[in-house]
């Protein structure tokens, strides 16, 4: 098997190999990976299944016919003693591992997301280097990498880091869907600009959510429960379920995932008479299926679907009185996702061929507290600013790559996405009766489209050159309508932008031996032009300085040198790069003075800096840990925006670091304890790009303890959230029109302690 991977450049898990038997015919001549794999396991006790392009499980063949469930996989989370598993990441489009892979890249598997309680992205951010989210809210928050922030507010820039599950892109210019990570089979996150592959978007990187295929080989059954008590909040839970259900002689397989979770609120309104009021609900589910066609090609289709409903914003007023905000009415916000894909992989002669093609249905309800926002219009009360925006989008996208085994490695692909974007927002006065005193409307068609791949020459022994674009079109057409009081009818607009250009990279890799690679590359990332729409009618645009109707198109050019190490017979990993990125023309969300957000170029900035990630194993120990330390700043203002040379660019903080240890140790031949402990902390950060020192967040630490006693069918885990009950201020954000007149401060969560279940058969 070890020979035959190293002839084939592909990846195979060898795990549970010592169950296959004696096998070792010979193979001679030209074969697709699969076709050669068949013939070397013919008369052996074991098959194997491909789980991505190259990577292959290998797996005992039932002894005779049975009925019974063949056991699941190990709820165990620390590694036993000689076990050592590379993760396969699929971020570059082909599968391949971590630690061979000439990027920065955070590989986390499953079983460890599901050891260490990581429930959604703002759990992965305390993992992983460079990362971190804002603080919003469940289902509002924005996901920054390497300190590329636009700034904390939500408007209609695009996004500047990519979501995908699996083969689709989730998101333009909305929040993070804020799924729940149940049943991952991991999570890639791909730091650094991402335009050649990515396309628009992702010029501060990509977060890939991988979910775990159908297994077509055995029937699975899988499920957690779970319940938490917060200090002075309310309390938690969660379920969640998974079904595995083979069909077809194991020709294919259907996964069903399903949860629901409640997590407790903790912040009181006592103007109100309220407690506990930013609970919230997320329930949803996937459905994916799988299909072995004849001569090596699969067909995959399911969906997504989930709801998010929280009751209220989670900020305070008042630093000197935690958990506590008095606002005249609540602030609930939704965001319901909705999804639904069609996948075709197989042999295209000499290329390997992938096509995929989703629907995607995004809306997002929010209400702030406008009651003290006299610019927006003559409420005389309490007053609620509501905003809906539903979109639904098209995405379709193929590739065709190279086999593993060819000399010269290359990809092409092509991608189309439409999306239209029905947008209003209203102004309502709350008294008896209600009255709407401010409404806009806004329709929006998104098109896109592109051509790209890339090319890896092999120079010398050990010595690739990859290079690579994306050429793209991009074109955004915009109509809006405002209405209010005392204008004598509806102000209409109408505009559309377009842009066409082309986004390179080049990568440079060394490896002297399979312990090493040195790299260094030059990557663009890019997002294209838009509109802007929100305003009131006194709110003229142009007329004041950076105030403009349209955005221009912004860049970013990432250098990059880095070096991967594997030392000590694969049991000590390590991973450095050091980075700068300039960015043209920062496309950012600003206020009107109304409080409405509108985007602008706001100038040049500029990220230097230096990450680094170590991971140790021996035995049943596993020590881990990350940092990050850059100056990410504005270093050219545009005009009406001077004021702002020389700052931080908006919630991104200039260092952060990690550290986590597992331990586990075997009781019995079938009972084991493990120990998992982690901190984190990161730094100060302005909230957005200016130098108002009250708009600064202080650095913060956070942690989690958790003991578990697993067994190969269930497990049993407590922990501890914010052991230490620290306060601190991870977001200085709540409320747009109370932003300039209050301080705003988002807590911690309080101190949390949980018990989890976890039982598979």
């Amino acid at each position: 098997m070890v020979a035959f991977a190293v002839q084939a450049g592909v990846s195979i898990d060898t795990r549970r190999a010592s169950a296959c038997g004696p096998v070792g015919r010979a193979v001679i001549g030209r074969f697709t990976a699969s076709a050669a794999l068949k013939r070397i396991l013919a008369g052996g006790r074991c098959s194997f299944r491909l789980v991505g392009e190259g990577a292959f499980d290998l797996a005992p063949r039932p002894s005779r016919p049975s009925t019974s469930r063949p056991p699941p996989p190990s709820l165990s989370y620390a590694p036993a003693e000689g076990e050592v598993a590379p993760l396969i990441v699929l971020a570059p489009e082909r599968p391949t591992t971590a630690d061979r892979l000439a990027d920065a890249v955070t590989a986390q598997s499953g079983s460890t997301l599901l050891a260490q309680g990581v429930a959604d992205l703002s759990g992965v951010a305390q993992i992983v280097p460079g990362m971190i989210e804002t603080n919003l809210g469940a289902g509002r928050d924005k996901i920054f990498l390497r300190g590329l922030s636009d700034g904390p507010l939500t408007g209609n820039t695009q996004s500047v880091v990519a979501i995908y599950l699996d083969d689709v892109r989730l998101t333009f210019n909305a929040p993070d869907p804020d799924l729940r990570l149940t049943d991952m089979e991991r999570v890639d996150v791909l730091r650094g600009p991402q335009g050649a592959l990515y396309g628009a978007g992702s010029l501060g990187g990509v977060v890939h959510l991988v979910s775990t295929p159908p297994n077509p080989d055995r029937l699975e059954t899988w499920a957690q429960a779970s319940y938490g008590l917060t200090a002075a909040g309310g309390d938690s839970q969660a379920l969640d379920g998974v079904l595995n259900l083979p069909f077809g002689g194991g020709r294919g397989a259907a996964r069903l995932v399903l949860y629901r979770e409640i997590d407790g609120g903790y912040l009181d309104n006592p103007g109100l008479g309220l407690t506990n009021t930013n609970q919230t609900l997320r329930q949803g589910g996937r459905l994916a299926a799988a299909f072995t066609l004849p001569d090596g090609w699969s067909l995959s289709l399911g969906g997504v679907l989930q709801s998010l409903n929280a009751n209220d914003t989670q900020y305070t007023t008042d630093p000197t009185i935690p958990y506590v905000r008095n606002t005249a009415i609540l602030e609930p916000y939704d965001n319901d996702f909705g999804e639904l894909h069609f996948g075709l992989h197989g042999d295209a002669g000499p290329a390997v061929a992938n096509l995929s093609l989703a629907y995607i249905h995004h809306v997002l309800d929010s209400r702030y507290d406008a009651s003290t926002a006299p610019p927006l219009g003559p409420a005389s009360g309490p007053a609620a600013y509501d905003e809906h925006d539903a979109n639904d989008g098209m995405v379709a996208e193929g590739t065709l790559a190279s086999h593993p085994s060819s000399p010269t490695q290359w990809l092409l692909g092509a991608f189309f996405a439409q999306t239209r974007e029905l947008g209003s927002a209203a102004l309502i006065d709350l008294g008896s009766p209600a009255t709407t005193v401010d409404q806009s409307n806004r329709v929006g068609l998104l098109t896109e489209g592109a051509l790209y791949g890339e090319v890896v020459f092999p120079l010398l022994r050990g010595l690739d050159l990859t290079t690579g674009g994306r050429l793209f079109v991009y074109d955004d057409a915009i109509s809006s309508t405002v209405f209010a009081p005392g204008f004598p009818s509806a102000t209409p607009f109408f505009g559309r932008v377009s842009h066409v250009g082309v986004a390179p990279k080049l990568v440079l890799s060394y490896t002297p031996s399979s312990t090493i690679l040195f790299y260094a590359q030059a990557a663009e990332g890019y997002r294209g032009p838009g509109i802007n729409t929100a305003a009131t009618p006194l709110e003229a645009f142009g007329g004041t300085a950076g105030i403009v109707r349209s955005y221009q198109a912004d860049e970013l050019w990432g250098l990059e040198t880095g070096l991967k190490l594997r030392l000590f017979d694969d049991r000590l990993h390590l991973r450095t790069a050091l980075f700068q990125d300039d960015w043209t023309g920062v496309q950012s969300d600003q206020l009107l003075p109304s409080g409405l957000p509108y985007t602008a170029n706001i100038g040049d900035g500029r990220d230097r800096g230096v990450e680094a990630e170590i991971d140790y194993r021996q035995g049943g120990l596993n020590l881990s840990g990350s940092l990050l330390a850059d100056h990410p700043e504005l270093i050219r203002a545009a005009p009406g925006f001077t004021n702002l040379v020389g700052s931080d660019l908006g919630a991104a903080p200039e260092f952060m670091a990690n550290l986590e240890a597992v331990y586990g140790w075997s009781l019995s031949t079938s009972w084991r304890f493990e120990a998992d402990g982690r901190v984190s902390y990161v730094g100060p950060s302005q909230l957005t790009l200016n130098t108002v020192p009250t708009r600064t967040m202080t650095g913060y630490t956070t942690g989690r303890l958790a003991l578990s006693l697993a067994q190969t069918r269930w497990r049993l885990t407590l922990a501890v959230e914010n052991p230490a009950d620290i306060q601190g201020d991870t977001f200085a954000y709540g409320n747009p029109f109370t932003l300039r007149a209050q301080r705003q401060v988002t807590p911690l969560r309080p101190r949390m302690v949980s018990l989890a279940l976890q039982v598979a058969y």
